[in-house]
């Protein structure tokens, strides 16, 4: 009963916040972003408002980078890696082709994949003027090595030596065989990837406290096609470049917004009132209940489907792991008692407005990796962890010595059965659905809600029991990285920083099997056979619980520029908070 009465309580704040709320700001708003243009106009100089895009950035305010530099691991979402900074190769997640970019074609492999030869397009220009070359990916490779807390350094960690053959042309040497490497490290397949900086600048730098910010000397300096002319905490301002490199040498058209403008979303009804009223053409996201009531305010208001949801499936889906080195989730039957006490269907619906997409294991829905699931449907199916049974963990609690004290919590030797739950502050849903449904079976468990750097810090130092997130992202047309999160090669003692397996968990076998996946072809017969022993090995011990889909609204209007990505019109996947955005901008159209 308490489950039901915690969500009918939630559903009805979201209808009220989705009904109510958008539209008060909207006169707030739309005064904001005329004064906004206006100023930029006359700083600037003149663009019109149709040959300028205004794009919602992530996160929330950034520090100024006058107080905090444009280092590319302090800022990055408002802007800064979506127009400036460009890749060696983008996936695809649509097609699954890696598209060369500043590499003039595929990579070449030796035959036992850890040495690869990146050949790089003749006439690349960095923003200053400065040619473009191998040697500054060699640069960059070794600035990540000896610099290993920089953004992106555990990309390269295995690379023995990069040279430069020539100028066109970069080998690197690896530890291990790794066919991956390339998607990886230099592929944008999730939201970012390793930023070739030019050498002639960073050479002299300190690439941890360099600033990277000096407008009137042209920083940042990097090879996009637009350049930075005004950043403060809460706005960012590009200008289209037209000497970019790209049109020079005629491999690209110049992209058609001469202006771009990052601007801080704010908060769901923010975003909704600058939708509605065209003071933006596309946010970072947009609660699914939120952006229905945008829709029947402005029709031009678009998602990645036409029907509801409108959303996109982000590649990092809903779940709960746990401190596998901590008593008593050290258990895989106290995880699993876990797995039953969750009601995931109806975190989903609390999350998504009533449009949850419950996830079997933690593989995002797109076709390719969902395909490696369909195969051992047989395996997903015996070992269910969407069930919702709250007697069943009962009864292994129970079955630990655990007994129901007076006061509805399980006690063992004295102890009663206790949990903190770490949470984002952002998400005010899902800790209430989750600790009711903890209490509901006996723990006496308590939201531990931290924002901003300070969770982060907590989750990659293992400080917690059981935590809540979704960047338990790894796979997205293949199974092989989202497995490798979990190898034992990561795991550090709590308390220092972890790239991956934070949780802790070690298996020797899963470890030999994802050792044998890195150097065996991706697709391969022998890649389903170790595929299914290691998904039943995470099935039995369940060392992460996958909650969700997560579904994600990633909203843009047709007013001022179409051609937007959308399920029917699906050249590229839709995020603007990613790196790969300059693939979108590169296919936008003004509306006129």
């Amino acid at each position: 009963m308490k489950l039901k009465f915690v969500l009918f309580f939630l559903i009805a704040a979201l209808a009220i916040s989705a009904c109510a709320a958008p539209a008060a700001p909207a006169a707030d708003s739309a005064s904001g972003a005329a004064e906004m243009q206006e100023a930029e106009g006359a700083a600037n100089g003149e663009i019109s408002r149709e040959n300028t895009l205004i794009i919602g950035f992530e996160g929330g305010p950034r520090a100024a980078p006058e107080q905090n530099g444009l280092n590319p691991g302090s800022t990055n979402s408002q802007g800064h890696h979506q127009v400036m900074i460009e890749s060696l190769y983008y996936l695809n997640y649509q097609t699954g082709e890696l598209i060369p970019w500043l590499a003039s074609g595929p990579a070449e492999w030796n035959d036992d994949f850890t040495e690869v030869t990146i050949p790089l397009r003749e006439g690349i220009t960095w923003s200053d003027g400065e040619a473009f070359t191998a040697d500054d990916i060699v640069f960059t490779i070794n600035m990540l090595k000896e610099n290993p807390t920089l953004i992106f350094a555990d990309r390269v960690v295995d690379v023995t030596e990069a040279v430069a053959v020539d100028d066109q042309t970069v080998r690197i040497s690896l530890l291990d065989p790794d066919p991956r490497f390339i998607v990886n490290a230099f592929g944008v397949r999730i939201w970012g990837a390793v930023r070739v900086v030019p050498e002639h600048i960073w050479a002299d730098q300190d690439p941890n406290t360099f600033g990277n910010f000096d407008l009137e000397q042209g920083w940042p300096v990097w090879t996009g096609p637009y350049k930075l002319v005004k950043a403060t905490s809460t706005e960012f301002v590009f200008d289209r470049r037209d000497d970019w490199w790209g049109a020079e040498t005629g491999f690209q058209e110049l992209p058609k917004p001469e202006r771009i403008i990052f601007v801080e979303a704010g908060p769901d009804e923010r975003k909704a009132a600058a939708l509605v009223a065209d003071e933006v053409d596309g946010q970072p996201s947009l609660r699914i209940d939120t952006f229905i009531d945008v829709r029947t305010k402005n029709p031009n208001a678009i998602g990645w489907t036409e029907d509801e949801p409108h959303a996109w499936i982000d590649p990092c889906p809903g779940m709960l792991g746990f401190n596998t080195r901590v008593e008593p989730w050290d258990d895989p039957e106290m995880r699993w008692a876990i797995a039953y006490a969750i009601p995931n269907q109806l975190i989903g619906d609390a999350t998504t407005g009533g449009f949850g997409q419950v996830s079997p294991y933690n593989f995002p829905d797109y076709p390719a990796v969902q395909s490696w699931l369909t195969e051992n449907q047989d395996l997903l199916d015996q070992y269910d962890s969407t069930v919702h049974d709250p007697e069943r963990a009962k009864e292994i609690f129970e079955s630990k010595g655990y007994v129901m004290g007076s006061n509805g919590v399980y006690e063992k030797d004295g102890e009663p059965l206790q949990v903190d739950i770490l949470f984002k502050t952002e998400e005010p849903i899902l800790p209430q659905v989750l600790v009711s449904a903890f209490q509901d079976v006996g723990i006496d468990a308590a939201p531990r809600a931290l924002a901003g750097a300070t969770y982060h810090d907590a989750r990659l130092t293992a400080d917690f029991q059981i935590e809540t997130h979704h960047v338990a992202c790894g796979s997205v047309v293949e199974p092989f990285d989202e497995l490798n999160l979990f190898h034992s090669r990561w795991v550090k003692p709590i308390g220092e920083r972890h790239s991956r397996n934070h949780w802790g968990w070690t298996n020797a076998e899963y470890d030999q099997i994802v050792e044998e996946m890195q150097v065996v072809a991706p697709n391969s017969e022998r890649q389903h056979e170790l595929f299914r022993r290691a998904l039943e090995i995470r099935l039995q011990e369940l060392p992460i619980i996958s909650l969700t889909q997560q579904r994600r609204v990633v909203p843009y209007t047709t007013t001022y520029w179409t051609n937007w990505p959308t399920e029917t019109n699906d050249y590229h996947h839709p995020p603007n908070w990613w790196q790969n955005f300059l693939m979108l901008l590169m296919e936008i159209e003004p509306a006129g």
